[in-house]
């Protein structure tokens, strides 16, 4: 559990840094302050090189449209398909794969049930013997991702429950107990802190 609390709290770092904006500014109805978000996410979560800047287009313009025509609702039975779709529009629009990309954007303005796609969560699934490669689609990485999640969430819900008690020593140390037990006790919270401890663990090392 001790190891899980050292990735709680870096997402909590995380979520007030980063995160919180991105996902402000990408559902945002000014289009200036959107695609600024969504360029600046792309940097953050290394996935500008699947958008190739297109002819008479400011960057990330056309990815930000098809983003943000996924409509609600996204469930459990359809987000596998939200997101393989997604990405087949930025393959058709960019020319390259991108589910990951498509994971993330969606996950910016959707949060639960989306999960990310990244390839180090994957090699983390792959040393733990989960039966999932890089040829599976989405739907195979989510269940065995949400899977291995599961068997952990005992431990990682502890290990959130006191991150409020701790705020001072954090970037959340200017918001409210009860704002930070809100995100902090939320599941989309609890499954990036998972996610956290897959990046840093992939491979076993």
């Amino acid at each position: 559990m001790n190891e899980f609390k050292y990735y709680a709290m870096m997402y909590l770092n995380d979520w007030f840094q980063s995160d919180k904006l991105f996902v402000a500014g990408v559902s945002s109805k000014n289009t200036i302050e959107s695609l600024k978000a969504f360029n600046q996410a792309a940097k953050y979560y290394k996935v500008t090189r699947n958008f190739p800047v297109l002819e008479g287009e400011e960057r990330l313009a056309m990815a930000r449209k098809l983003v943000l025509n996924v409509r609600d609702p996204i469930t459990d039975k359809n987000v596998s398909k939200k997101v393989e779709a997604l990405s087949d529009r930025f393959k058709a629009s960019y020319g390259r794969n991108a589910v990951s990309a498509a994971s993330k954007f969606l996950w910016l303005r959707f949060k639960c049930p989306v999960v990310i796609y990244d390839s180090r969560a994957l090699a983390w699934l792959r040393y733990n013997d989960y039966d999932v490669s890089a040829s599976d689609g989405y739907d195979v990485y989510r269940e065995c991702w949400l899977e291995a999640f599961s068997e952990d969430l005992p431990e990682i819900k502890k290990a959130c429950e006191g991150l409020y008690k701790v705020k001072a020593y954090s970037l959340a140390c200017d918001e409210s107990d009860k704002d930070i037990i809100n995100v902090t006790q939320s599941r989309w919270f609890q499954e990036r802190v998972f996610d956290k401890y897959l990046w840093f663990n992939a491979g076993g090392d």
